[in-house]
């Protein structure tokens, strides 16, 4: 017996076709834009751990190059080290020479060429860099022209000398505030406005700089004694 055997077409679809088309297109564009923006967002958290990292050795450079100012005063006045231990980089006598505290607390000394005098303008970017702030910045020095350029040395600031290829986006700040510490046993600490009178020295070294509009710090802070 025949069997007739009747298969229908299958018709195409115009509009549907081209509506998976356009999903399609839309999954692609939210699944790129996605994308694009996670690799944005890891560049830019990449750049900021970056300078939050060198932004945190310029601080802690600061801190130290303070301790071995002190440091470096019990030896050159080892006669009078007590009274000698807060005195100015390259001073020839404590007389008139100490690290002084004439100026706000909350304005500081730009490390280097600057430690040895107050800057009256406090560092805060986000209030506008103005003329004397410019005083903090740090600069880029090409240690041996024979090798790249981008070699760089932070230990001096302020106005730049001859060898300086460019200055930084960071700017620093050393404060300093003065203590006394009372006898013991509660060893109290005091405040003082007179560095001579002073047993502590409470060190504050600020970093900021800004990236866009925004302005980032990083601040470290030790207590540095007199010697007994």
């Amino acid at each position: 017996m025949a069997s007739n055997t009747y298969i229908k077409p299958i018709k195409h679809s115009r509009g549907e076709t081209l509506l998976e088309v356009l999903i399609a297109l839309v999954v692609l564009i939210i699944g790129s834009v996605t994308a694009t923006s996670l690799i944005l967002t890891s560049i830019k958290a990449n750049l900021y751990n970056k300078d939050a990292l060198q932004a945190l050795n310029l601080a802690q450079e600061g801190i130290e190059y303070m301790r071995n100012l002190r440091d470096t005063n019990w030896i050159r006045f080892s006669a009078n080290r007590q009274d000698c231990w807060n005195v100015k980089p390259g001073a020839a006598t404590c007389a008139g020479n100490l690290l002084a505290e004439a100026l706000p607390s909350d304005s500081g000394y730009a490390l280097g060429q600057k430690i040895g005098n107050r800057i009256a303008t406090k560092l805060d970017l986000a209030d506008g860099v103005v003329a004397d702030e410019e005083q903090y910045r740090l600069h880029y020095y090409d240690l041996d022209p024979t090798k790249e350029a981008d070699d760089f040395d932070y230990i001096a600031s302020g106005n730049p000398p001859p060898a300086a290829v460019a200055s930084s986006k960071f700017y620093r700040s050393i404060n300093i505030d003065y203590k006394t510490i009372g006898p013991a046993p509660t060893w109290t600490i005091g405040e003082t406005a007179d560095p001579a009178l002073a047993d502590l020295m409470m060190v504050s070294s600020k970093v900021q700089w800004k990236d866009g509009g925004t302005v980032h710090q990083v601040v470290l802070s030790s207590a540095l004694t007199r010697y007994r």
